[in-house]
């Protein structure tokens, strides 16, 4: 409710007039054919023009705001958008930008060992070829969404274990990276190990590497007693509270990363999306949309020293953004959900959705975060 309560909502999803001294920019992921052709349908049955990131920010130095502009934006590269979503941008001559996390791109020529993964976990994602293709029909802005797009634990306390259930039900990127045999390890967890309250790795301040020791006694116990059938016994998280609390006893290993090497840490981040972006795309990122929210000022300072020109983050961000004084321009976006809220022919109205977003608020809500 606070994230809620923090959140910018423009006057146009209540009815009101569309901005006349800004630009809306909407933020999708996955997209269905039949929903995302109506919103293109709409935009363009109501005289409603796309920019371009350049435009875009070309409009906002400038202060002149083309009236019914808009600009689109996609994150996390995923294979719906080059099956989806660009022959819908394609067959509509529409423009939009697409934000990539450069670890989870398939066929990398040569990808820096920033993190371990099961390469099963990237099937879902784009692969470069396909980047490209999108790059070459000039109507996808290619640009960054940040390297790995992990989590990062900032608190021993736990938030809960992995179960056969949070596994199922809870997106790749929901699971905070973990610190593994002295190495960090991104994706879905094995059953039973601990997740611990976390944030964005480019919005956090320090990073707690948890008790790997604590951890493997958790999935050594869960594997010991049944698997996957101990999560259906009464009584299952006492259980692994209590393998946790006495294996810290016993003398743990989590630590805490702050200062200098924390800082070390984020800069690895920009360092190796930048290098396999370039080396990939042929062109230096100009523009990187941060996952989540609006980064830390530490991510804030390392963007604009790796030559990111703009940021954008989410409507969260809006408060924070109209007070932020350098190093670089920042915008907010919005759930692509609320495009036809636009005024226009067939204008969607809010009492005819919020039962429906209220619902998939509450089981969107994030694990550790």
């Amino acid at each position: 409710m606070r994230r809620v309560a923090a959140t910018r909502y423009p006057r146009f999803l209540f009815g009101g007039p569309a901005p006349h001294d800004e630009i809306p920019v909407f933020i999708y992921h996955d997209v269905t054919p039949e929903g995302f052709r109506a919103d293109l349908e709409y935009l363009q049955g109501n005289g409603y023009r796309c920019l371009r990131t350049s435009e875009y920010m070309d409009c906002l130095r400038s202060r002149s705001i083309p009236p019914r502009s808009l600009l689109l934006t996609f994150d996390d590269a995923v294979e719906n958008f080059h099956q989806v979503t660009f022959p819908l941008l394609r067959e509509c001559s529409i423009p939009a930008t697409l934000f990539v996390p450069t670890f989870w791109m398939r066929e990398p020529r040569k990808a820096p060992a920033t993190a371990e993964v099961d390469p099963a976990e990237r099937d879902a994602f784009m692969t470069w070829t396909q980047l490209r293709e999108c790059a070459a029909s000039g109507l996808v802005d290619v640009q960054l969404h940040g390297h790995r797009h992990a989590l990062i634990h900032t608190s021993s306390r736990p938030a809960g274990f992995a179960t056969p259930e949070l596994l199922r039900r809870h997106h790749l990127f929901d699971w905070p990276m973990r610190h593994e045999e002295g190495r960090d390890r991104l994706g879905r967890p094995p059953p039973g190990t601990p997740i611990y309250e976390s944030r964005p790795l480019l919005g956090a301040d320090f990073r707690l590497i948890e008790d790997d020791e604590a951890a493997r006694a958790c999935r050594e116990y869960v594997a010991a007693t049944g698997g996957t059938a101990f999560f259906g016994r009464p009584g299952w998280r006492r259980e692994l509270e209590a393998v946790l609390r006495r294996s810290r006893r016993n003398g743990g290993t989590a630590r805490i990363v702050t200062g200098e090497e924390f800082r070390s840490f984020v800069a690895t981040e920009f360092q190796a999306s930048a290098d396999l972006f370039t080396a990939e795309m042929g062109a230096r990122p100009r523009y990187l949309a941060y996952p989540w929210q609006l980064g830390s000022d530490i991510s804030l300072d390392l963007a604009a020293a790796c030559g990111i020109e703009a940021v954008f983050g989410v409507g969260i961000d809006h408060r924070r953004i109209s007070r932020l004084r350098g190093p670089l321009p920042a915008a907010s976006r919005i759930k692509g959900d609320w495009l036809r809220f636009l005024p226009g022919r067939g204008r969607r109205r809010l009492r005819d959705v919020v039962p429906a977003k209220l619902r998939d608020f509450v089981r969107s809500q994030h694990l550790a975060h």
